[in-house]
């Protein structure tokens, strides 16, 4: 799964050079630690290319693999 994740934002990525992406996560049932670690990575991606990639309302599930992970301040910035 997180392969695909990265292949999904690396495309948006790479297909728009102005516009953000925002992450719709409020159905999300699990979420792997290398999935926390594609989102962070494709953040940094995103500022770089002064664009920003969005998280919009985060399940609990989605909220507590960064909160596990003691990521809970970087998802915060995501929101």
């Amino acid at each position: 799964m997180s392969g695909e994740l990265r292949d999904i934002l690396l495309d948006a990525l790479a297909r728009d050079s102005s516009a953000d992406v925002v992450v719709k996560a409020g159905a999300v049932e699990r979420l792997s630690t290398a999935c926390v670690q594609v989102i962070l990575v494709a953040a940094d991606g995103f500022k770089a290319a002064a664009r920003r990639l969005e998280v919009e309302n985060p399940s609990s599930a989605f909220s507590d693999a960064f909160e596990r992970l003691g990521l809970a301040p970087d998802l915060q910035k995501l929101i």
